[in-house]
């Protein structure tokens, strides 16, 4: 079991509570709700990476973790050039052959 900071569960409940406000209406203002809660989830894995002894398994969930919010940042960063309000519509598909959401990551990190 690794030393999980309370930080990162919030943040993970944030985010995917902002995610389905922002599905209601996927507009800008409602993604940046996302991006916020995101980017600390982004800043826990990796401190969760640098000060814990991971086995194996644990360090590829934490990396695809990763690769997931890296990849939603780039497209993040993309359709963000494009707006010019903050009611305008915001919304995008995954990349092909991009990491999928890992929905388990809490249980599997929690258990």
């Amino acid at each position: 079991m690794i030393l999980i900071h309370n930080a990162l569960i919030n943040n993970i409940k944030r985010s995917e509570a902002a995610y389905k406000v922002y599905q209601k209406g996927l507009t800008y203002h409602q993604a940046l709700h996302v991006f916020h809660a995101n980017k600390k989830i982004y800043d826990e894995l990796i401190l969760l990476l640098n000060n814990n002894s991971l086995d194996t398994s644990m360090s590829k969930k934490i990396f695809n973790y990763i690769f997931y919010l890296e990849d939603w940042f780039v497209q993040f960063s993309k359709l963000e050039k494009e707006v010019d309000s903050l009611e305008d519509c915001f919304s995008f598909e995954s990349l092909k052959n991009s990491i999928a959401y890992p929905e388990s990551f809490l249980d599997d990190v929690i258990k």
